[in-house]
């Protein structure tokens, strides 16, 4: 039988790369073997790490990076103050970006591996792009075509190498899963980080066998590295790989398989989104609810504006309710519209069709906590 081949696909995404270094950690522990990887922008640098094969090494260095780190500023500079500085010099220089992939980049191990690396930049100023694999780059100058594919012109300065000027690959598509393709891949993981760059979905429709993992937050701005968003942004990734394998339950948040079933998982979901739980804990049923618990009692001190409203009331029409409802937060509306479902039983007004459309994350998640009798 031909041996099925897996690519790993990582997109730009600046500072967001962390997350890929959370993906590729866990991927690692799910024992799936990487046979070609395909990087874009800073998904060249994790990629390039990747084919070394150290992920320890890369989560140091995402453990450790800061703005001052990568691009030429002065350091503790605010992200405000870094824009300013990429207008006033019409961008800003990346010799630290450099160093680090001179220290941290083997060219000669990345060359040896049996992994195929590939990765995107276009020619400035026509913006010609260039897939390249590692065999189409002269030797010694891979790190600095890693530094172009990650060069987001023109916040970033492009690279020179020999008499041309080349930048980031994004410009021509963020996340090329079709590269993969070219060397036979049979099953391809893209981690998309929802950056600024050219999503080309049509090209990714025509890849067979295609996992796409991506985060369902916000994962920050681009241009911004800090060390303690690194480390939210490897966990997130680590979690979001693990329920794409199905190792575990639940979108934004995480939780172990069987906790909930699918329509109380649903539920249980809205609820930790209303009440702002931790994404980055590994939820058990009875660690939820005890957190959940505490963050409902939290919320419950600030209903004094719903203090005087009579639940078992045959009038409280939705319009009223959803006037009243204006006055709080979304916390404070969640608990009120459960102790109305406690209340009123299925005669609750909140238990329609249409008070769901309207009120969808706050009803979602108070019935979650009627039904666990958290109210």
């Amino acid at each position: 039988m031909k041996k099925r081949k897996t690519a790993l696909v990582l997109s730009g995404g600046g500072s967001r790369g962390g997350y890929q270094c959370g993906v590729w950690q866990a991927l690692e522990e799910l024992g799936i073997d990487i046979d070609i990887v395909v990087g874009v922008s800073v998904g060249a640098i994790n990629g390039s790490m990747v084919v070394q094969g150290d992920s320890i090494k890369t989560a140091n260095l995402w453990r450790e990076m800061e703005t001052d780190m990568i691009f030429d500023v002065e350091e503790e500079l605010t992200l405000p103050d870094v824009a300013k500085e990429m207008i006033r010099n019409q961008g800003v220089g990346s010799t630290g970006l450099q160093k680090l992939l001179h220290a941290y980049v083997d060219e000669d191990v990345i060359r040896q591996s049996p992994v195929e690396f590939g990765l995107e930049v276009v020619e400035i100023p026509s913006f010609k792009p260039h897939f390249l694999w590692k065999e189409d780059i002269p030797e010694g100058q891979l790190a600095d075509f890693i530094t172009a594919s990650a060069s987001v012109f023109p916040a970033i300065h492009a690279h020179r190498i020999g008499d041309k000027l080349y930048a980031d690959g994004g410009y021509e598509d963020v996340c090329p899963a079709f590269m993969a393709l070219e060397k036979g891949a049979t099953d391809v993981i893209a981690v998309y980080l929802s950056a600024l760059g050219r999503y080309r979905p049509e090209r990714l429709e025509q890849v067979p066998n295609l996992t796409m993992i991506k985060s369902k937050w916000d994962l920050g701005d681009v241009l911004s590295f800090d060390k303690t968003r690194s480390k939210r942004l490897i966990r997130l990734g680590w979690l979001d790989t693990m329920k794409t394998f199905d190792i575990f339950d639940g979108e934004y948040y995480t939780f172990v398989k069987g906790a909930f079933d699918k329509r109380t998982l649903k539920r249980a979901d809205a609820a930790a989104r209303v009440f702002g739980l931790n994404p980055l804990i590994l939820y058990g049923r009875e660690t939820f609810l005890e957190k959940l618990a505490a963050a409902v009692s939290d919320a419950r001190r600030d209903m004094e504006a719903l203090a005087g409203v009579d639940l078992s009331s045959g009038d409280l029409t939705m319009a009223k309710l959803g006037a009243l409802l204006k006055k709080v937060n979304k916390k404070t509306a969640t608990v009120f519209i459960a102790d109305h479902i406690r209340a009123k039983g299925e005669e609750s007004i909140f238990l329609k069709k249409y008070a769901g459309k309207i009120l969808k994350e706050e009803t979602d998640a108070a019935k979650f906590l009627a039904a666990a009798e958290l109210v």
